[in-house]
């Protein structure tokens, strides 16, 4: 087991991001009462997020479905919650073409910037005003036949939109465009293309900004199953989307969220890879893992990684101590000494020296966020705040 995962040190103790450091105590964010808007057509209308106070602290993005619908929670490391909103979302719902039950590929349409986070309920892009309030700050293309992924810049300022377009009979065309969070200002569509639908087309999936630049995954734009994760990343300019790096792996599971020291993509036996957002290689594990890959991620300051394959997570704390969980599906890092499974929140002690397997804890979430035990499988993490890469 040691030697199936443990990290290399000297690789390693490069990806150190001093802009994720742990936290060991969290505050709370400032509570509003602000009720929810109703969308407009007028952007005037709309609040600006700089209205609003930011949040605070860090915290585990989640949505499940629970006995009383569909919720989006900021999960504290503590496993209580900072905020819960109703989200009204039927996951992947839109076809690929007639007569198939091929869906457009999306992830969770959850975003979040250094301040706040937002989600999308059909056209509707909205911010979570804690501890359950919701307001509406713009709108993106939706329809039958038509759907949108968005990021949110950093500083709250910009948004980027993926449209997805599946109305002709024989192709999907994804379009890229960044405007002004509020009020849909210096509106650019800087990116388009269109494949045929026989062609098994790929698309992008905006998943947050890195110094300026988009950072987007690619992924298979239909699926007939369950949700299918990116290929490769792509980081490019929000201004011309001309490529400024590629990130892709040879023949390995890319991660699924990203990190702000980068990804990860690891398959089998062969050795974990990790790279950095410039698409260099940051770290390499040691080869022996001996599962099929389904899920890794890479912690905010690059120091760790955790895999899942047959049901069971091992979470490698860089050249440290690693942990076996078997009990909580982790789906993605709070911080980098806690997880978030859909039920709890994992903790294990990442300062604890030398490559020796340690006992983790987990603290169950809240009875309010547990997943309805019929539909667990529509729960699942949605990123983490803040959401700067």
């Amino acid at each position: 087991m040691r030697g199936a995962i443990a990290l290399l040190i000297g690789t390693l103790g490069l990806m150190a991001c001093s802009s994720a450091s742990p936290t060991a105590s969290i505050p709370s964010p400032v509570a509003h009462t602000t009720p929810t808007l109703t969308a407009s057509a007028d952007p005037s209308a709309r609040p600006d997020p700089a209205s609003f106070p930011k949040l605070t602290g860090v915290y585990g993005l989640l949505y499940s479905l629970t006995s009383v619908g569909r919720l989006l929670h900021l999960v504290r490391t503590d496993a209580t919650l900072a905020a819960s909103v109703s989200m009204q979302w039927n996951g992947q719902s839109i076809l690929c073409a007639e007569a198939t039950t091929n869906v457009v590929n999306i992830p969770p349409p959850v975003s979040a910037s250094d301040g706040h986070v937002y989600f999308r309920e059909g056209s509707a892009i909205r911010m979570v005003v804690p501890p359950s309030t919701k307001v509406d700050v713009t709108t993106v293309p939706n329809s039958s036949s038509v759907i949108s992924m968005f990021s949110v810049r950093p500083d709250d300022q910009k948004i980027a939109v993926v449209v997805v377009d599946t109305s002709s009979p024989t192709a999907v065309t994804t379009r890229l465009y960044v405007e002004d969070l509020v009020g849909g200002g210096h509106h650019a569509d800087i990116y388009s293309t269109s494949a045929p639908k026989s062609s098994n087309p790929t698309t992008l999936w905006p998943m947050g900004w890195h110094q300026g630049n988009l950072v987007l995954a690619v992924a298979p734009a239909c699926v007939g199953g369950p949700r299918a994760g990116p290929t490769e990343w792509h980081v490019s300019s929000a201004v011309t989307a001309n490529r400024v790096a590629t990130i892709k792996g040879s023949n390995c599971q890319m991660s699924i969220w990203p990190s702000p020291a980068g990804v990860a993509c690891g398959q089998g036996s062969a050795p974990t890879t990790l790279y950095d957002w410039g698409g260099k290689v940051a770290g390499v594990t040691a080869p022996g893992i001996s599962f099929t890959i389904s899920d890794l991620g890479l912690s905010p300051a690059g120091r760790s990684v955790y895999f899942m394959g047959g049901g069971t997570r091992i979470v490698q704390l860089g050249p440290g101590p690693y942990a076996t969980v078997d009990n909580h599906a982790a789906c993605g890092w709070i911080d980098e000494d806690h997880l978030l499974s859909i039920d709890a929140v994992i903790q294990f002690p990442a300062e604890t020296p030398g490559n020796v397997e340690v006992r983790t804890t987990a603290t169950a979430l809240p009875q309010s966020a547990q997943p309805d035990p019929s539909t667990s499988a529509s729960s699942g993490c949605a990123g983490r705040f803040p959401g700067g890469l």
